[in-house]
């Protein structure tokens, strides 16, 4: 699917519901198939991700239904699944599968995991070992990657340390089977942890269905034996989604509002509205909803320092997206990460912005953007942006073509990851 993105030239003002947040609805899904009893999840974000961890559930033996008014019913067996072998196709959703590695350790069946080639090459070396030092035999393509197979064993051990450096996932993966094991489980951490306000949302999720994890400082968290209880809750909306318009209204000098994201999130991409409150925009919060009115004109502040992305990965490509447009040289670290998420996230959008002439630098976790002045589109060349099957690609470059005009975005079906509608949603910013 291509998709053409024309400039944005009039003020717009418009009010948007995001979708149900992917990373906690993932994490609801994975909880309430522990608990003991039936939950409802309300409002959960409907995308790629989540459908492959309800269907991979599902195949687990957890019945889950869908309600006229887009619910989800999880009817938790308490840990207890069918022991008969399954496979599972975890498509390109990362979270769903570190979180069903750690799932499938609970079952004395053998579960086979894989999924599309981009999860074949992104690694999950550090929580198979782990499985396999406390509760399962594991199998793995090139030690530790897709296609996996895990054999749940018992508890053999009730500590595990594990390096801090490539993925918080890991943790969190851990954290959400730990309060099933008679034993309870300490994870120590070694090195620095990335990405702690994703732990965040996983401690905050486990609470609401009962279960309290013990976090020193992110250095080591203690799960102590304990039941997840069922729940009825609303899943809030997608802070990184959010980024995305609100990057719009910060370089169009537009206003839109969020009508379920509030500052009450653990979310850490809300952060985002920092950043954009930094570039001039002003945001009005509250407990549910976020307002961002961009500068006017879309004129955008200096950055003097380094804008370290470290604890908001996800949307450190939406800031390259809007980085050309900030005076002087904008320096964007922190992303130590990038790399191995569905494809190479400072490789590949260096690579398409040079395209339209952005002279992107960029090192191992970093890059640097210098201000740059969008020329008039010219209507008979269309600058071609490839995806590579990467949702945030498309949607970031985006964000960009709306201030160019003249951009075609090809593969752009894979927004269906986490965001189906984006498109329809970008639209309406130009009625």
């Amino acid at each position: 699917m291509e998709q053409a993105v024309e400039k944005i030239d009039k003020p717009f003002q418009i009010q948007l519901r995001m979708p149900g947040s992917k990373s906690i609805t993932i994490r609801d899904l994975a909880l309430a198939a522990l608990a003991n009893g039936t939950s409802t999840i309300r409002s959960p974000g409907f995308c790629d991700d989540t459908f492959r961890m309800a269907d991979s559930l599902r195949k687990m033996g957890i019945p889950i239904d869908e309600t006229p008014d887009d619910s989800l019913i999880v009817h938790g067996l308490n840990g207890h699944f069918p022991t008969e072998p399954v496979t599972l196709n975890v498509g390109q959703s990362a979270t769903s599968t570190r979180s069903l590695m750690a799932l499938c350790a609970l079952r004395k069946g053998a579960t086979h995991i894989d999924g599309h080639e981009s999860m074949r090459v992104r690694p999950n070396k550090y929580l198979l070992d782990a499985l396999r030092h406390i509760c399962a035999d594991v199998e793995s393509a090139n030690d530790g990657y897709l296609p996996a197979t895990v054999t749940g064993i018992g508890q053999s051990a009730d500590t595990i340390a594990m390096n801090g450096d490539k993925s918080s996932q890991y943790f969190s993966a851990l954290m959400q089977i730990a309060p099933l094991f008679e034993r309870g489980l300490r994870i120590d951490v070694k090195g620095e942890l990335v990405s702690k306000p994703y732990i965040d949302i996983t401690i905050h999720e486990m609470a609401k269905f009962g279960v309290i994890v013990e976090n020193d400082n992110y250095r080591s968290f203690t799960v102590r034996p304990q039941t997840y209880h069922p729940v009825d809750l609303v899943v809030e909306g997608d802070a990184s989604a959010a980024s995305y318009f609100s990057a719009l209204a910060t370089v169009h000098g537009g206003k839109v509002t969020i009508d379920n994201l509030g500052n009450s999130t653990k979310q850490g991409d809300y952060g985002f509205f920092d950043i954009c409150e930094r570039l001039g925009a002003r945001v009005i919060r509250t407990a549910a909803t976020t307002t961002i009115i961009g500068p006017k004109a879309g004129k955008l502040n200096a950055m003097s320092e380094p804008l370290d992305m470290e604890m908001m990965p996800d949307v450190a490509v939406t800031l390259f997206a809007i980085a050309p447009f900030i005076p002087g040289t904008t320096r964007i670290t922190g992303l130590s990460t990038l790399r191995i998420k569905e494809c190479d996230r400072i490789e590949v959008p260096v690579t398409e912005m040079r395209k339209l002439g952005i002279e992107v630098t960029a090192g191992p976790d970093w890059v640097e953007i210098p201000f740059w002045s969008a020329p008039e589109a010219d209507s008979a060349k269309q600058v071609s942006i490839r995806t590579y099957d990467d949702h945030r690609i498309a949607m970031s470059m985006a964000v960009l073509g709306s201030k160019t005009g003249g951009m075609v975005i090809t593969g752009a079906q894979c927004v269906e990851k986490t965001y189906p509608r984006f498109w329809q949603d970008l639209k309406k910013l130009y009625v």
